[in-house]
């Protein structure tokens, strides 16, 4: 065999390497672990739910921020007791009393959920939009402006929305937050959509669930609306298929030098 037949072989031993390095990466790290994040299916599929849940175009009069739909979770009727929440979403009795983030949570009361479950590893991002949604009195109204008026009562409930990531609990937004603004939808008032992030430490199954939820009550309603929920692998498909080529290149290059 000459010299360059031999180049030639160890070329294309290389590249076949590298590509199944590739592949085996790429297999390992999932790019579309979220599915139907966007909610673009027109319905919750492959989402569990329970209690008040719908899927939301643009007529619901705030987002989507992905796509045409968004999903609606609700406090109204088709809730359920907080205890069935919490055994849905895999979370310890009491868990959503307790948020370390929501310190004026008391008493949560009935509300609904969603869940997925998926596969991430150690620096996978986890990214979505939320807006929540009240009738409730919130910081942004004066209580004592409504005394005295028939069939209102002004004792602030606070309402309050979440994301769970297995047993991690994160508040969202509660009666209390600062974001209020007025809304267009059948809600008095919203806090716009946010973003939200959580990078992965360690790889492993999740669950991922976002919930909302009455507190004390369960006569005025509260909601959550939430799109664009994306889960990006680190490092990106492209850049290991890149540095692969690049390795390639550069081991035909070498032996091409010391051959020449």
């Amino acid at each position: 065999m000459s010299t360059r037949q031999l180049f030639n072989v160890l070329t294309l031993c290389s590249g076949t390497v590298s590509l199944v390095s590739a592949a085996t990466l790429l297999s390992a790290n999932p790019a579309l672990a979220i599915v139907n994040g966007s909610f673009e299916t027109g319905d919750f599929n492959p989402w569990a739910t329970i209690g008040d849940t719908s899927i939301e175009t643009a007529e619901f009069g705030s987002g989507p921020t992905d796509g045409d739909f968004q999903a609606l979770l609700t406090t109204g009727v088709g809730s359920v007791p907080v205890s069935d929440i919490e055994t849905f979403l895999g979370l310890t009795a009491g868990s959503l009393a307790t948020i370390p983030n929501l310190p004026n949570v008391d008493t949560p009361t009935e509300g609904s959920a969603i869940q997925q479950t998926f596969t991430a590893y150690a620096g996978d991002i986890l990214t979505f939009d939320w807006n929540f949604l009240t009738n409730e009195f919130t910081s942004s109204l004066n209580p004592e402006d409504f005394n005295g008026l028939p069939f209102v009562n002004p004792e602030v409930f606070n309402d309050f929305s979440f994301v769970s990531i297995s047993q991690m609990v994160d508040g969202l937004a509660d009666t209390n937050s600062p974001l209020f603004i007025e809304s267009l939808t059948p809600f008095f008032e919203e806090t716009g959509f946010q973003s939200f992030s959580y990078t992965f430490e360690t790889s492993g199954t999740f669950s991922l669930g976002f919930g909302v939820l009455d507190e004390d009550d369960d006569i005025v309603d509260s909601g959550l609306l939430i799109d664009n929920v994306q889960l990006t692998p680190v490092p990106e498909p492209a850049s290991i298929l890149g540095l692969l080529a690049l390795g390639a290149l550069g081991t035909g290059a070498a032996f091409k030098k010391k051959t020449a």
